[in-house]
């Protein structure tokens, strides 16, 4: 009996039917190199969306720098790249918590409207530190909307809708890294009151409001 069991239960199987394979979760994969400007923006999403300061920090050049204005063109938040990481990813040597970590849901969309090269030729260095002075390569730049919505356990958290820009360098290594995330000054930080829930915020001062080092 227990062979006439067996025999059919090989019998009924079908020799020919396609292996069943379990579906790969794409999501473990690492993210790819940005040898690309246009992979790079992926990148910045993937990072985004996920949370992931690992990722994050890799977009970044070393010279890099994040500026926005207010609505009346005065400088509301410029940081360089630890300090971003300290903002974002929290800080390496205290208990301050990131933006990564203080939000539990991270949507993250940006739009391109322009995108161009700015030619090192046309932006010699007008004095020996000249921050955007690039006279010997050329830079992409990524221009578009950018749609935020950022929310803590409690569902209380931010949207930001805003024009940002991204400068794009080619290191040595022939990757490409983000040197400047520019925020446009028409869309930027007014001084208005921070408000509760899900409210309209600049993106610089969602930064500059995280909690200091403890």
């Amino acid at each position: 009996m227990l062979f006439f069991v067996i025999f059919m239960g090989i019998a009924c199987s079908n020799p020919f039917a396609p292996e069943k394979k379990t579906p790969e979760d794409t999501s473990t994969e690492p993210a790819p190199a940005a040898e690309t400007p246009q992979l790079l923006i992926d990148n910045l999403h993937r990072a985004m969306r996920d949370r992931d300061k690992v990722l994050y920090e890799t977009l970044l050049d070393e010279t890099f720098w994040f500026t926005e204005d207010d609505c009346q063109g005065n400088l509301v938040l410029a940081n360089g790249k630890e300090e971003e990481l300290e903002i974002m990813g929290g800080s390496r040597d205290s208990d301050r918590l990131g933006i990564f970590q203080i939000f539990r849901t991270f949507e993250f969309d940006f739009q391109t409207i322009i995108r161009s090269r700015e030619l090192g030729s046309e932006y010699p260095k007008a004095f020996e530190d000249d921050p955007d002075g690039h006279p010997d390569e050329d830079w992409e730049v990524f221009r578009g909307r950018v749609q935020m919505l950022i929310l803590d356990e409690n569902g209380d958290g931010f949207r930001v809708d805003q024009v940002m820009t991204y400068k794009l360098r080619l290191d040595v290594g022939g990757i490409w890294r983000m040197i400047r995330w520019i925020d446009d000054p028409l869309s930027g930080d007014c001084g208005g009151p921070a408000g509760k829930g899900m409210a309209l915020r600049a993106w610089g001062a969602v930064k500059r409001d995280m909690p200091k080092s403890q």
